[in-house]
């Protein structure tokens, strides 16, 4: 029951995103230049804003493939460690 009020709430959500964007695009046409400018620097945010999560998961992609290389490096050490007593 809890996933179906997540996936509803992020459809919701979702829905509101496409729309809200839609009415600023429509707006970034409009006559008055109040409300053109206006729209056209909503849409530079919600551009920049997109672009910015997109850095931001690479980044969290990175930092993993970091965090297991790291493991990997001290478990490769330990097991070294290890070989090093018994060869003495």
């Amino acid at each position: 029951m809890k996933k179906v009020s997540q996936v509803l709430t992020l459809a919701l959500v979702a829905s509101f995103t496409l729309g809200s964007c839609s009415v600023f695009r429509s707006d970034a046409d409009s006559k008055n230049p109040l409300i053109a400018g206006q729209a056209q620097r909503v849409n530079d945010l919600e551009s920049q804003l997109t672009d910015q999560k997109r850095l931001i998961d690479s980044e969290k992609a990175k930092q993993k493939a970091l965090e297991y290389q790291l493991k990997s490096a001290k478990q490769e050490l330990k097991a070294r460690k290890q070989q090093a007593k018994v060869s003495y």
